[in-house]
């Protein structure tokens, strides 16, 4: 059972969030705070909180200050920021301390996304304090809204690439990657393409947002991060996907696995930038000195694409690609993640002391022939 706070001036606002969590999860634990200087009474003192939905602007104190104090008391806590105001000033400053920033009035939709990403937050195998330190990593990366558009946009059954378009058309790095990708050797076209909508549907959706998601948080980390570092671990990642497009490839699976790897590889890499920051690394990097740099890197990687809503297949891919299974490769993408990761690092080969630990022979012998 996970316990719930809201936090809104409004009685009617705070009734309708109340009814529409209880249709929701029913059999969660839900508590309600019109006053947002008393929110402490709304809580029993043994109450271990999982999630708080705070209204923005209220008389007495603004949302984003409500949630700076309930994180000193609740730092494990999911935070989330309901707003009308949408404009970039106001989601730029809450998502200094909130996870989400959610619009005014809210949808169905968006808080069911909110409370599975909870629900599945908490899965991951890790303890308090790690769970703290992944809630503060969060912050430090907020879901571009070029991305959160897109993510829009293929929740729709009856979306087409020229929808992309729409969004991403004033965006040059990503709709040069997306023409680099789409004309690159790796995806097997005879003939090249200028045309930024057929680029997408050589592509497929899901791995345009991947490519979209990669460069649009490169370019949001930047300013916390030098470019060569940052341009260094997009370009590993991009590379590690290609690799692991030819191992899928080479071993004759199918697309949909080609492309949950590919997704997996690229989108793996925002640990990876989130860790090598100076905010980061002046908080942390003393505190996770003899955790290995991929385990954490992965685990930081996965904590952010729960929150922002991919599936839980593909962040188990990534969580246990730092250490696979090798007892079995049927199904293990994790595995094939790993595999690619070091084709990668060793310069198109994977090492003889790596294959010998795969137990199935034929399957050792064709990813040598690769």
């Amino acid at each position: 059972m996970f316990n719930v706070l809201f936090i809104d001036d409004d009685d009617f606002m705070l009734r309708a969030l109340l009814r529409l969590a209880k249709r929701l999860r029913p059999d969660w634990q839900f508590f309600t705070a019109a006053d947002a200087n008393a929110w402490h009474n709304a809580l029993n003192p043994t109450t271990k909180l999982d999630l708080v939905i705070c209204d923005y602007l209220m008389p007495q104190v603004n949302g984003d200050k409500v949630l700076a104090e309930i994180a000193q008391s609740y730092p494990g806590a999911v935070r989330a920021l309901l707003t009308g105001d949408t404009t970039e000033d106001v989601v730029c400053n809450a998502s200094k301390i909130a996870h989400f920033v959610l619009s005014k009035p809210f949808n169905e939709r968006d808080i069911l996304q909110l409370f599975q990403s909870v629900e599945l937050t908490h899965r991951l195998p890790v303890s308090a304090d790690v769970r703290e330190m992944l809630g503060n990593s969060a912050l430090l990366m907020p879901l571009p809204s070029v991305v959160k558009k897109v993510q829009d946009v293929l929740l729709n059954d009856h979306s087409e690439a020229a929808d992309i378009v729409d969004i991403i058309q004033h965006e040059p790095l990503i709709t040069a990657r997306i023409l680099q990708l789409a004309n690159s050797a790796f995806m097997g076209f005879s003939r090249s393409t200028a045309s930024l909508e057929e680029s997408i549907r050589r592509l497929g959706m899901k791995l345009t947002s991947a490519v979209i998601t990669s460069i649009a948080l490169e370019q949001a980390i930047t300013p916390m991060l030098e470019y060569d570092k940052h341009r260094k671990i997009n370009d590993a990642a991009f590379d590690t996907a290609m690799h692991s497009r030819l191992i899928c490839r080479g071993l004759g699976y199918k697309q949909e696995v080609q492309e949950e790897l590919f997704v997996a590889a690229l989108l793996s890499a925002i640990g990876a930038l989130i860790t090598a920051t100076d905010q980061w690394r002046r908080q942390y990097s003393e505190v996770y000195a003899d955790w290995p740099a991929v385990k954490l890197e992965v685990l930081v990687s996965v904590f952010m694409l729960t929150l922002w809503g991919y599936t839980e297949s593909l962040c188990q891919t990534v969580l246990w690609s730092a250490e696979p299974d090798f007892s079995s490769a049927k199904g293990n993408n994790a595995l094939l993640l790993f595999l690619s990761r070091q084709r990668k690092e060793h310069t198109g080969a994977i090492p003889g002391e790596i294959l010998n630990m795969l137990p199935d022979t034929s399957f050792r012998q064709k990813l040598a022939q690769i």
